[in-house]
């Protein structure tokens, strides 16, 4: 009886050392996976303020950069119009602890051969969710401050529907290709994201690097105090049980 009892203790501390293991191996995991991001924002930070001190370009002078440079950072001055007065609402956006949609357009830059899908800002969402806000969109020629971003817009697609006539609608995320598709415009491979203080149109609110690699090191400094406390933790649990089978 004694001897059963003792490989089902043997077995209990080696399910509890595995588990111990695992767990552990993974906050590691997390912790190593917190500074790789902490390391890519920085240098995100640091090409985004390269990017600044060139000041703000010119449409032209933008499309005059290497076709496989990553234009993301770029503060651009854009002039033209907005397209066939098209727009989408990109759903789940808070601002300001308000839940609302990022108004999404299709311009046209003067003298432009392609149509630029942009992020004009943040606007409140109606108390009714079968609701939509009202949009009154520009007419004429406009201008303003744009920050560009190239990939990584939207990593899954949207839901669509190919009739045009069917804009305005809520979507989920961008896609250049579906919404290429959708409005029946070529669009460039990078989009824009207006710059500036808000107005009755929309507010902008986009940041390019939304959290610090200063955070992502806190959260990594946490999941390795984590993995030490369950080492610490199974330690002394195991050195008690020691203690009581003597």
């Amino acid at each position: 009886m004694q001897l059963i009892l003792r490989r089902k203790q043997k077995l209990s501390s080696y399910i509890a050392l595995c588990v111990v293991a695992i767990v552990v191996l993974v906050c590691v995991r997390l912790g190593y996976w917190q500074l790789e991001r902490a390391a890519q924002k920085e240098q995100q930070l640091t090409a985004i303020a390269k990017m600044k001190t060139q000041g703000v370009m010119s449409w032209q002078q933008l499309t005059t950069l290497p076709a496989n440079w990553n234009k993301t950072g770029v503060l651009v001055e854009l002039t033209g119009k907005i397209v066939n007065q098209q727009y989408w609402l990109l759903d789940n956006q808070v601002y300001q602890g308000q839940v609302g949609y990022d108004l999404l357009v299709l311009f046209k830059p003067n003298q432009g051969s392609r149509t630029l899908l942009v992020n004009l800002g943040w606007v409140k969402a109606p108390i009714s969710r079968s609701e939509l806000p009202t949009i009154q969109l520009p007419k004429g020629f406009i201008t303003f401050n744009a920050q560009i971003k190239e990939q990584n817009l939207s990593g899954f697609s949207l839901e669509t529907n190919n009739d045009p006539q069917d804009l305005p609608k809520r979507i989920q995320t961008i896609d250049l290709t579906t919404l290429s598709k959708q409005s029946q415009h070529p669009l460039f491979k990078f989009m824009a994201y207006r710059q500036g203080a808000g107005d009755t149109l929309a507010t902008p609110h986009y940041k390019a690097v939304v959290m610090s690699p200063q955070k992502h090191q806190a959260y990594a400094v946490q999941w390795f105090l984590i993995a030490l406390a369950c080492v610490l933790v199974a330690f002394f649990a195991n050195k008690k049980r020691n203690r009581n089978e003597k």
